[in-house]
């Protein structure tokens, strides 16, 4: 180990031992809070003699004592000192150790969380900049130290980690680990899952760094859950694992803090962290130089200490990958767009709790060859079952993609933001953003409806969760990936306000449009000529197959949005077989207005989709076979 640089010794596939605790271990012996920073200074024998101990506990990797030295910490601890010398500082000190020790071992400077998060573009916090120069002043002392390598620890937003790898690599070159502290909960404190983190982290500019994470948060079964839900990433993206837990979680007794894990039951945790792709395994709050022990000692009694080989990946080949979408990764729109002509066909949930039949429906539609299904959220203000349920179970059990319709009618602006992220949480990646139908259209005349935001607005919270902030501009830890719809309606009474609208939704940020049914092609014409915008989106067109004269009547007088030309009207009122008609205008108004959509959307009476199976096929060979798969770009 003593002739190998610390990146070599890594990626030969060799597990480290790690140290535990430092600030816990300082505060156990009656160290203030307020006097930790500065140790490495005013305390150098303390700081020198628990590295120490570490080392004779068998720890081959060791941290410096300067997890709060940069200049934002002690300023906002109200601590003023030379942030350079106190970081080469307590990188001799740890140098020391080791020489003293004289056993191999490596050293890895330790930079922790900013005073604040980073500032994104839509809220408050710390300057990139700023935080870039607030690292790199601790990153110049520690290689003036001595040290093997970095270790970027206990984050929770992704800018503080882009911050500080480039204050690193503008003075070195030397190996990165990062880890993020995990809540019991498994998210970081700004809402980053573990997946979330891993992927976010490989897609940094400048490349991934050596090894990625977790310490902290939590004790050691939470976080090797979060290390084994890393694990199959990392392994796909050639990125080794790093693990410190907690000594389980803390608890105060009379003066002092408890951490209830032992030594013993840490170090049984260590060889499943070693299996699931750990290169470094060390402890975090609360661990000991005991716990150290029964780290090593358990590893060296497990089969090996040497996981599979794997190689990083290089910089040039990870140039602008996106972070990985975990759930419903294969439900979003735009997975879609560029190959094929979509087809969805719109079902209502039911009014009850028994989902057969809409089940059903949406298997024999998918079978036919639709794409997606789009759900209603309790249409002409009827109560039916949650749109947002009846998607996720439609996705898990039929395995077709969604889009959930959306109304800012009966939720505020607290309720529809919490129902949203819960639904990106679920897998649900396409909205459809509507104003919804006024309850009192409805069963529920006495109902009050709330409507803090119009559609409108509401794709400017969706496009808001997609850059990583909520309403209000605060972060919410990591960015959704939503495809954002909104409606059209060309038949509306007042063409100048809906053209008007339209333009205020694509501005707002909607990446795909959906128009009501459609049975007059000139209707559609006149009005993309008026909205050169909407040709920016991909649009849906709306297709309601008729299947009696009386619902055409229904349709047209009741229905609103809808329009039925009259010599449309006159054949059904004169036809024996109107379905069969009805049928009919829908392929010959396909034909007339393909061309400019990228995909249809197609409504059945009643749930009931038997009549459209056919089309659903029909469509699918004829739009195949003319190649009709270019949509316009979403951006």
């Amino acid at each position: 180990m003593a002739d190998l640089e610390l990146g070599a010794h890594l990626l030969s596939g060799r597990v480290l031992v790690a140290d535990g605790g430092i600030g816990t271990g300082f505060l156990a012996s009656g160290v203030a809070v307020r006097d930790l920073p500065l140790l490495p200074i005013e305390a150098p024998d303390a700081v020198f003699q628990l590295h120490l101990a570490y080392l004779a506990a068998g720890a081959q990797l060791i941290e410096t004592h300067t997890f709060q030295a940069n200049s934002s910490k002690l300023s906002n601890l109200g601590l003023s000192a030379d942030v350079f010398h106190l970081n080469r500082r307590a990188a001799q000190i740890a140098r020391h150790a080791r020489d003293t020790h004289g056993e191999p071992a490596y050293i890895v400077g330790s930079l922790g969380p900013l005073a604040s998060v980073v500032k994104t573009p839509w809220g408050a916090g710390m300057p990139y900049d700023a935080a870039v120069a607030s690292y790199q002043e601790a990153v110049q002392g520690l290689v003036a130290g001595g040290v093997d390598g970095f270790i970027v620890e206990t984050m929770s937003d992704v800018l503080t980690v882009q911050a500080a790898l480039e204050a690193i690599r503008a003075e070195s070159s030397l190996p990165v680990i990062v880890t993020f502290a995990f809540s019991p909960m498994g998210t970081t404190l700004y809402g980053l899952s573990p997946e979330e983190a891993i992927n976010t982290v490989i897609s940094l500019p400048g490349g991934p760094p050596l090894l990625v994470g977790a310490n902290c948060g939590s004790g050691p079964a939470p976080l090797l859950d979060a290390i084994l839900r890393m694990a199959p990433i990392a392994r796909q993206h050639g990125i080794g694992l790093a693990a410190y837990p907690n000594a389980g979680e803390p608890s105060r007794r009379g003066e002092h803090i408890h951490y209830p894990a032992s030594a013993q039951y840490v170090g049984t945790i260590a060889p499943a962290l070693k299996a699931a792709g750990c290169l470094v395994v060390g402890g975090c709050c609360g661990t000991t130089p005991d716990h150290v022990r029964a780290i090593s000692q358990a590893l060296s009694t497990s089969s090996s200490m040497t996981i599979e080989s794997w190689a990083p990946l290089a910089n040039e080949s990870i140039t602008g990958v996106e972070p990985r979408d975990f759930m419903g990764a294969d439900h979003a729109l735009s997975s879609i767009w560029p190959n094929r002509f979509v087809i969805s066909v719109e079902l209502d949930p039911p009014r009850g709790i028994t989902l057969t039949r809409i089940m059903d429906a949406a298997r024999r539609v998918q079978e036919s060859g639709a794409d997606v299904v789009n759900i209603g959220d309790s249409p002409m203000a009827r109560v039916r079952l949650s749109a947002l349920a009846t998607a996720r179970l439609m996705q898990e059990q039929v395995g077709v993609q969604t889009i959930m319709h959306f109304t800012t009618r009966d939720r505020n602006l607290m309720g529809l933001q919490s129902d949203l992220l819960g639904a990106h949480a679920l897998g649900i990646r396409n909205v459809l953003c509507l104003t919804g139908d006024p309850p009192g259209i409805g069963d529920y005349a006495h109902a009050t409806a709330v409507y803090d935001l119009d559609s409108i607005g509401l794709v400017r919270v969706l496009k808001g969760f997609n850059e990583g902030h909520d309403a209000v501009g605060q972060p919410i830890g990591a960015p959704t990936h939503f495809n954002i719809g909104v409606g059209m309606n060309p038949n509306g009474d007042n063409i100048t306000t809906e053209l008007e609208r339209l333009k205020d939704k694509i501005e707002a940020g909607a990446q795909f449009i959906m128009s009501q049914p459609i049975y007059d092609p000139v209707v559609l014409y006149r009005f993309m000529d008026q909205a050169p915008y909407a040709a920016t989106v991909p649009l849906l067109l709306g297709v309601m197959p008729l299947i009696s004269y009386r619902q055409a009547l229904y349709l047209h007088n009741e229905v609103p949005g809808i329009n039925i030309p009259t010599p449309i009207l006159e054949k059904l009122s004169q036809v024996t077989d109107a379905a069969a008609l009805g049928m009919e205008l829908a392929l010959k108004l396909l034909d007339q207005l393909g061309s400019l959509a990228a995909g249809v959307y197609l409504v059945p009476s009643y749930n009931r989709v038997d009549n459209l199976l056919p089309l659903i096929g029909h469509i699918r060979r004829q739009y195949v076979a003319k190649n009709v798969s270019q949509p316009p770009s979403n951006g």
